[in-house]
């Protein structure tokens, strides 16, 4: 009968590099950073189907809710919340709400 060689697996290196991932956040901009509500944002980017319209390319609001995937937002000079989903804006830094 012949042996084959042993061969040892460190599932330890695994499950640490696993562990060091951060978890997924739906709640993230652009950039990466955590919106909060009370955040201000601005749309960096456009699609209709996702509520970012063109007309808002640029324009700051302020994160006022949350639904399931969508932020809702209301946008500075309009009276109406606009449903948009958090990869399409970015948190603008230094409002004293930002992404924390």
């Amino acid at each position: 009968m012949t042996r084959l060689p042993s061969v040892t697996t460190d599932h330890s290196a695994s499950v640490m590099s696993r562990r060091a991932q951060p978890a997924y956040d739906r709640w993230c901009d652009v950039d990466g950073t955590h919106i909060s509500v009370g955040a201000r944002v601005e749309q960096t980017e456009t699609d209709a189907r996702m509520g970012a319209l063109r007309s808002r390319l640029h324009r700051q609001g302020q994160v006022t809710s949350r639904g399931a995937t969508r932020l809702i937002v209301r946008f500075d000079g309009e009276d109406q919340t606009v449903s948009i989903q958090p990869h399409l804006v970015r948190v603008i830094e230094g409002n004293g709400n930002g992404g924390g």
